[in-house]
């Protein structure tokens, strides 16, 4: 009987130690049908040029934040440091939604995922806001605060 109990009792720190780490990855690509699907239709969206992304991305480290603040896009670095566009206001308590560097880019540099279009969508759904090329979505970020990445 006590070895079931070491191993239950072991098998559940384990769990928590899994689910407390921190990880690289933040943001999972759907197809827009599942999106659709999974998070509702999209409210509104504004479009980003993917270069102008790209260069975005290496302004930052692991993370990077998107928000539509009173319908303007503004995007930050891992540290809430605005890195788009040269000037906006934003507050402290502004939720934005935090995705992985290496998520985004895996969505941007995937020729199938976007045909022909230069631009990704920033869309803001209900409850959401999701990154969206022509056939794929990213979506399931982090909600900055209260979840900030350090």
């Amino acid at each position: 009987m006590s070895k079931i109990y070491h191993i239950i009792f072991v098998s559940v720190l384990l769990l928590l130690f899994i689910s407390c780490s921190p990880t690289k990855e933040i943001g999972k690509i759907y197809t827009r049908e599942e999106a659709n699907k999974l998070f509702g239709n999209v409210i509104y969206s504004v479009d980003l040029n993917i270069s102008v992304l790209s260069e975005l991305l290496k302004k930052t480290e692991k993370s990077i934040m998107f928000g539509l603040i009173g319908r303007q896009l503004i995007i930050l670095d891992n540290n809430r440091n605005l890195i788009y566009p040269e000037k906006a206001e934003y507050k402290d308590t502004d939720v934005f939604t935090v995705y992985g560097t290496d998520v985004v880019s895996q969505l941007i540099s995937n020729k199938e995922s976007r045909s022909q279009s230069e631009n990704v969508s920033v869309e803001q759904r209900i409850e959401v806001l999701s990154i969206s090329t022509e056939k794929n979505t990213l979506e399931m970020g982090l909600k900055c605060p209260p979840l900030c990445p350090d």
